[in-house]
């Protein structure tokens, strides 16, 4: 598929779900950063091939678009109006997307661009089928509904938002801290989630040699793969969700 992940206002977390959640499932397709230079941290992951090009470039975006099969295109919010703009200059670039990812998050900026990008992907003839909300950074802890949580977005979409962008069934995305710690690694949360390192076994070693940097490396590793299951359960579940054809994700192994 041809994804584009953007919204008009930042830290709701596209470049961690075109990672996490979208590349980390489709290893061949092509990323493409839409981003001030240096600026993205999708190329903290080894694995994956990116391509930064700033909305200045659209040209050749478009070719990569246009020449990839399976292609994520990440906009920055240093280049979201720059990109709007080119998207409505190179008018058949908007039919080459098979889904547009638009992520918002609880705060009420954040809810309030939301609202404001998928106005403006209906404006372009963006498909409403072809707009798909996502509920990041969910706190389970509160016990909340997604409707209180997301009071904007869900009023949005009872109302204006009709026929504009598919919000249900909810694509949530819980918050875990996680996400932060995997910047270090260099993986994917699929990929901590799936590493078989025995975390016992390096514990007693580190205990029986007194290697207490050995120990609390351990520790720390065996928190962050439990974290790393737990997020990789909800991502699949999310993946699921959104692309219900895909087939069943493989399952992380705990340990």
């Amino acid at each position: 598929m041809k994804i584009c992940v953007l919204n008009l206002s930042g830290n709701v977390g596209k470049s961690t779900l075109a990672v996490h959640l979208l590349a980390a499932f489709a290893p061949a397709s092509k990323i493409i950063s839409v981003e001030s230079i240096n600026a993205s941290n999708v190329n903290d992951v080894e694995a994956l091939d990116v391509e930064e090009l700033s909305a200045s470039r659209f040209k050749e975006i478009f070719r990569e678009i246009m020449l990839n099969d399976e292609v994520i295109v990440d906009v920055g919010a240093s280049n979201v109006a720059a990109f709007m703009t080119e998207m409505t200059r190179f008018k058949s670039a908007v039919g080459e997307f098979d889904l547009v990812l638009v992520p918002t998050v609880p705060a009420d900026k954040q809810q309030r661009d939301t609202i404001a990008t998928i106005d403006w992907l209906h404006t372009l003839g963006i498909e409403g089928r072809k707009v798909r909300v996502l509920f990041n950074q969910y706190a389970t802890e509160g016990l909340e509904p997604i409707e209180l949580v997301y009071a904007q977005v869900a009023g949005y979409a009872a109302t204006d938002g009709k026929g504009k962008a598919v919000f249900e069934p909810y694509a949530v995305v819980t918050l875990n801290e996680v996400y932060e710690l995997a910047k270090s690694s260099k993986k994917t949360i699929m990929e901590l989630a799936q590493d078989g390192t025995d975390w016992k076994t390096a514990r007693s070693e580190a205990k029986r040699a007194g290697d207490l940097v050995a120990l609390e490396r351990a520790m720390s590793a065996q928190m962050t793969h439990d974290l790393a299951v737990t997020a990789h359960e909800n991502l699949s579940q999310v993946h699921r969700t959104l692309f219900p054809g895909a087939g069943t994700a493989v399952k992380a192994r705990r340990v």
